[in-house]
């Protein structure tokens, strides 16, 4: 019997120093030194630049310094608590977003003191144990999981890794990415992501006083102007995209699209509409983000509802196929 209990308290010592010792791991690993893509979905000649790809028996199985980076970023852009397929998407998203942003910077080898140049979200582990407290441990080798089981995996269309852009949750429908930026990719299509409306967040109200109204305007346009009138009348949408987003605002003498607005206000989307409450300008505003791309509490829900995260994937990147990078 005491032997017995020896052998389980040492088993015990073993599961709670597990984590630490995984982590002592990751810390002493190498950067990597060059890219390499591995065919999963697309036909295995496929090679996306000749100068990032090397030979698959160079690639080893540990933990690499860029992988290790990544669990950072899904700490710092998705909610722990989210489903495992949800953070198995957004570690993919992150990867193919962080790979696309390298290749642009001509970075052909990781480097932690260039990671501001990806401009991407990014905790240390440091401020994982500050923000988690207790639950370090859990919510680590949960993010831990999502990154090492699509380990390398990224998105592709047309042989290079798609800029695969995320945001918190959309109005009902995401946006074309050309009503958000100037070019129009042709997998930031809009696509269904109405199946979270239940949410309490999913509408927002933000209020207005006239005054606070046009001093916030008057940041950008100085010389604009008003009739003297009600404000609110004096407020026009022109124009939405399909998916409900105000393109195109006239207020007052000055025209300016949403996505301006948006900022000057600091709405959470340009999914809004607007209206006069007593003395205050309402706009009541839907989702939160831009709306391009993944939908990150549609990834969420879609997970619940039992789909994978490559099914997330493929909804939310119309036409991108997952390829596998190691490096």
């Amino acid at each position: 019997m005491r032997r017995a209990l020896s052998i389980i308290g040492l088993l015990f010592l073993i599961f709670l120093a597990a984590p630490y010792a995984i982590i002592a791991v990751l810390g002493s690993l190498d950067p990597p030194a060059a890219y390499a893509y591995l065919d999963l979905v697309v036909p295995a000649e496929t090679q996306i630049r000749q100068n990032f790809v090397y030979a698959q028996t160079e690639i080893s199985d540990e933990f690499n310094e860029f992988e290790r980076y990544l669990i950072g970023v899904v700490a710092a852009e998705m909610p722990a608590l989210f489903h495992i397929e949800a953070l198995k998407a957004q570690a993919v998203a992150s990867r193919t977003y962080a790979i696309y942003s390298m290749m642009h910077l001509d970075m052909y080898e990781f480097d932690y003191l260039r990671i501001g140049e990806i401009w991407q979200a990014y905790i240390s582990e440091i401020e994982m144990r500050r923000r988690w407290g207790n639950d370090f441990d859990t919510h680590f080798a949960t993010i831990s999981n999502a990154v090492n089981s699509t380990r390398g995996e990224i998105l592709i269309y047309d042989g290079e890794p798609i800029v695969a852009v995320f945001h918190a949750f959309s109005g009902g429908m995401t946006e074309y990415s050309g009503n958000v930026w100037a070019e129009q990719r042709p997998y930031l299509r809009s696509v269904d992501s109405s199946f979270y409306r239940y949410r309490s967040d999913f509408e927002s109200i933000a209020e207005f006083s006239g005054n606070e109204f046009i001093s916030l305007l008057r940041r950008e346009f100085p010389d604009i102007v008003f009739d003297g009138g009600d404000i609110a009348l004096q407020i026009v949408i022109n124009e939405r995209s399909g998916a409900g987003y105000v393109t195109r605002i006239t207020i007052g003498n000055k025209v300016m699209d949403g996505a301006l607005l948006r900022r000057l206000l600091g709405l959470r989307s340009t999914n809004f509409t607007i209206h006069r409450e007593l003395d205050k300008i309402v706009f009541r505003v839907r989702g939160y983000g831009h709306g391009a791309g993944m939908s990150q509490v549609g990834a969420h829900s879609l997970a619940m509802m039992g789909y994978n995260y490559i099914d997330i994937l493929k909804h939310y990147y119309s036409g991108a196929q997952i390829t596998r990078y190691e490096g």
